[in-house]
């Protein structure tokens, strides 16, 4: 059974957080990895909703932590967007593809970096993702960074030993900020030295 965006009664259940629904159809033996009319799978569409427990419950069931919806998008690259680091790990307990790209190239970190969200930064990288992966324009993760806020994300990529490449940066003005605030991370002294004005007697 399915509507005229092919979601069947699992996708809605998921969406909408009803566990207990889940399981029943579960127990009724329905698909779990039908998609909708966008590739989604009942899965994803718990993790997009952040359903955390039905989430759990179609993993535990069998559920493909690796499909893509039309844009190439895993259930990792929509938990990232999220602030559940928990489900985040969940996932990867069940072997979801840390390094998937989207039609846009981006990994699941790429997104976390985009999102500004520096605790999904962290835990990403703590993970174990690449932290010098790019998307379909060569953008890395500092070169994003750098092109965004905060800037303590630039800060915590440097710490990580991000490699310092420069050559995707087409816009001047951003490579020039991209240059400055990785000098300014390494030299802080400079700051110090060079941001007192001097005053005319």
């Amino acid at each position: 059974m399915q509507d005229k965006k092919y979601r069947t009664p699992l996708h809605l259940a998921c969406a909408n957080g009803h566990t207990d629904v889940v399981l029943f159809l579960i127990e009724q033996q329905c698909k779990i990895n039908v998609r909708d009319s966008e590739n989604k799978s009942p899965l994803i569409k718990a993790v997009q909703c952040q359903n955390e427990d039905c989430a759990t419950i179609l993993l535990n069931f069998g559920a493909d932590p690796d499909l893509r919806d039309i844009r190439y998008n895993t259930v990792l690259h929509y938990a990232v967007c999220g602030q559940s680091l928990s489900l985040v790990e969940k996932l990867l307990e069940y072997e979801a593809d840390l390094e998937a790209k989207n039609k846009d190239g981006y990994t699941p970190l790429l997104v976390a970096v985009i999102n500004n969200n520096p605790k999904m930064v962290k835990f990403l990288l703590e993970k174990g993702a690449d932290v010098n992966a790019s998307d379909n324009y060569q953008r890395t993760a500092l070169i994003l960074a750098v092109s965004g806020e905060p800037p303590c994300l630039v800060k915590l990529l440097l710490q990580q030993g991000v490699e310092l490449c420069y050559e995707g940066i087409v816009d001047s003005q951003l490579r020039n900020m991209f240059i400055s605030m990785v000098l300014l991370h390494r030299y802080p002294q400079f700051t110090a030295s060079h941001g007192k004005k001097k005053h005319a007697k």
